[in-house]
C-alpha cells in the first residue's frame, strides 16, 4: 500500500511537470501565432495550439484521476 502511494505521488509529480512544460509550449506557440504574417502559417499554428490544448486537457484529466486514486489509497 505504501508503495502504491509512492507510485501515485510520483506519477502526480510527473503529470504536474509535464503540464508545466505543456503550458510553456502553448504560450510560445500562441506568441508565434500572434506574430504570424500569412494565413497558412496562422492556420498551421492554430492547429498546433489546438492540439497542445487537447493534450493539456488530457493530462489534466489524468491528474484529476490520479489525485482521486491517491485519496482512495489514503482511505485504505
Amino acid at each position: 500500500m505504501s508503495n502504491d502511494k509512492t507510485d501515485a505521488a510520483g506519477q502526480v509529480q510527473q503529470l504536474l511537470g509535464a503540464l508545466e512544460i505543456i503550458d510553456l509550449l502553448r504560450e510560445e506557440m500562441e506568441q508565434w501565432l500572434g506574430e504570424a504574417q500569412d494565413e497558412s502559417t496562422k492556420e498551421c499554428l492554430e492547429n498546433v495550439v489546438g492540439h497542445i490544448g487537447a493534450i493539456e486537457e488530457s493530462y489534466r484529466q489524468r491528474l484529476a484521476e490520479m489525485r482521486e486514486q491517491g485519496l482512495s489509497l489514503i482511505d485504505r
